[in-house]
């Protein structure tokens, strides 16, 4: 059986490897990549900060967080997707996939760092696996890519940025809900995409096109809100490095989108990608089960 830090992670990777078909359909109507992101990360901090309110703690933080959360919203919400769509532009979008997902390593420096969690050899194996299984189903091996090292340091930093957001939240769920940190988090990086898209460009498109706001709503809800919500809630009661190895099962889920879809035929180094990561969450999985059973069967003997 699956922890339940490890299943909120994981979904919240499925809701996130999602996301790839509705930019498709939302890049159709012309609305481009920094407007994608403003939209929805608005929709994202309405509907979260709406659940938040409803909640018995509300909105209610500490005022020294505020900088922090801040951080996690402008810094590794907003600059995060920003990032990505200036790597993409440079390099080609398998690499940037690639780059992306050193993030899980990064998580696990900084939460040995930081946070004190141990650095086990399932951890260093379920890592090594799920980053060859994302190579592979990114397309990067083998394949002949344009390396740029201004497109390389912007995937990079937006790995950073994005492995950050697991440590930061790890902290600041330890002094408020996990709910009300996912919203403050989603209200600052709204309002951070709010002063650098074109508003009336966005406007325009939303006007001559009104089909286009459901797929805004998706996007928002399914794609940003929803798995924001698990991936924190997953970050607060286990691991943060736990939680970024089971959310790496986000390109298995655009590989088998893009087959139900779009009819797309994945090579066979994407289905043995596929496999690896697979693998390497069931390795990390398995880990977690074994901890609870010899913790069980230390409580036994001791009873």
């Amino acid at each position: 059986m699956v922890a339940r830090p490890a299943l909120l992670a994981m979904t919240a990777g499925i809701c996130w490897g999602t996301s790839g078909l509705v930019m498709r359909y939302l890049s159709a109507y012309g609305f481009t990549a920094v407007e994608i992101g403003t939209l929805r990360l608005l929709i994202a901090a309405g509907v979260v900060c709406m659940v938040a309110l409803r909640r018995p703690s509300g909105m209610r933080i500490g005022l020294r967080q505020l900088p922090w959360l801040a951080l996690m919203g402008a810094g590794c919400l907003f600059f995060y997707s920003l990032c990505y769509v200036l790597a993409v532009q440079a390099v080609s979008l398998s690499l940037t996939a690639v780059l992306i997902y050193t993030s899980p390593a990064m998580v696990m420096l900084l939460s040995a760092m930081l946070l004190h969690e141990p650095l086990t050899r399932h951890k260093l194996l379920a890592l090594a696996l799920t980053f060859s299984g994302c190579s592979l189903a990114a397309g990067l091996f083998p394949a002949t890519l344009h390396y740029s090292w201004r497109g390389v340091g912007f995937a990079l930093l937006a790995a950073l940025l994005y492995a950050l957001y697991a440590v930061l939240a790890k902290r600041q769920t330890q002094r408020a809900d996990a709910v009300t940190v996912t919203a403050w988090s989603m209200l600052f990086g709204a309002a951070a995409a709010l002063a650098t898209v074109d508003i009336p460009h966005g406007l325009s498109i939303l006007r001559a096109a009104p089909g286009s706001l459901l797929w805004v709503v998706v996007i928002g809800l399914l794609n940003t809100a929803l798995p924001y919500l698990l991936y924190t809630r997953a970050v607060s009661e286990g691991e943060a490095s736990q939680a970024a190895m089971m959310a790496s099962v986000e390109p298995v889920v655009a590989t088998l989108l893009g087959m139900a879809v779009f009819h797309e035929i994945p090579s066979v180094w994407a289905c043995l990608g596929a496999l690896l990561v697979i693998s390497g969450l069931w390795v990390m999985s398995r880990k977690r089960v074994s901890l609870r059973g010899a913790v069980r069967q230390r409580q036994e003997n001791e009873g």
